[in-house]
Parts: C-alpha cells; structure tokens; sequence
C-alpha cells in the first residue's frame, strides 16, 4: 500500500514540477516587451555574426523603451526559466529556448489562418462531420491549410486521435 502512496507521490511531484515550469516559461514571456526581446534574441543567436551582449543591450534597451531594470528583469526571467543562456558576452537560445521559440512562431502561422481554422471547426462542429468520412475531413484540411506542415499536421493527428476513441 505505502507503494502506491510513494508512486502517486512521486507523480503528483512530477506533475506539479512540471507545472512550476511550464508556468515560468509562460511568465518569462507573457508581457509583448518580453516577447520582443526573446524573439530578437532568437533571431540574432542564429545569427553567427550578431552580438547580443552588453553593447547591444543598450541599443534593445532604447528600441523597446525600457528601463535598464525592465530590461535586465527580463533578461533574468528568460534565463531562469531556462530559455536563454549567456555565452561569450551575448545571449543565446538554449535547447528549451528553441523549442519554445518554434512553437510560438507555429502559433503566429495559426493565428494567421485563424479563419481557416474556424472553417475547419465549424464543419467538424457540424452534423456533417459525424457522417464524413476520415479521407473527407483529411482533404478538407489539406485543402485549408495544406500549405502550413506543421498546422495540418497537428490537425490530420488529432483527426486520427479521435479516430482512435471513437472505435
């Protein structure tokens, strides 16, 4: 009995662990100024010859209008949260950073075919989905958003998840 206790333990641990730190990412970059200066940080650290060290910090500093602590506050969150890292004198993304970073620009591609999205939700919501075929609604998708990989395979995954309870 007291093992079950410990695994349930160890998960409820894990869990809320894992929700400290998703909640920190969040916070790191959860005010537009924030996320500024991680996407400008993103774009530069890719950039072999950028230099986001304490010169350019400066020049961050006076583009996003802020105050040396709002920027060095910021700076702290993203690195406490584990999304950015210093090396040699300039800010770079970690490995948590880049995921993060690809991840906000596949929701910038969703908000930019919201619509599409809609039309998609909209049909699926409808009496017609439940009579449509799997290959329908793999088309219909396709057919909106087959231009976005990554948005149409998030959605063809899901179809198949559903899929998958259904049966």
């Amino acid at each position: 009995m007291s093992s079950k206790k410990s695994t349930a333990q160890d998960i409820y641990q894990h869990v809320a662990s894992d929700s400290l730190l998703v909640e920190s990412i969040f916070s790191a970059i959860s005010d537009n100024k924030s996320l500024s200066l991680f996407n400008i940080i993103a774009i530069l650290s890719s950039s072999p010859a950028s230099d986001v060290g304490h010169s350019n910090g400066e020049i961050l500093i006076s583009r996003l209008n802020l105050t040396r602590k709002q920027y060095y506050t910021r700076i702290n969150r993203l690195v406490d949260a584990g999304l950015i890292t210093r090396k040699r004198a300039r800010f770079i993304l970690t490995s948590l950073g880049r995921v993060v970073y690809e991840t906000h620009k596949t929701i910038g591609v969703a908000i930019q075919n919201r619509w599409k999205l809609e039309a998609i939700d909209s049909i699926q919501t409808s009496q017609l989905a439940n009579r449509m075929p799997t290959e329908e609604r793999h088309k219909l998708i396709n057919t909106l958003v087959g231009d976005c990989d990554k948005i149409r395979d998030i959605l063809l995954c899901h179809c198949e998840a559903e899929k998958m309870i259904m049966c």
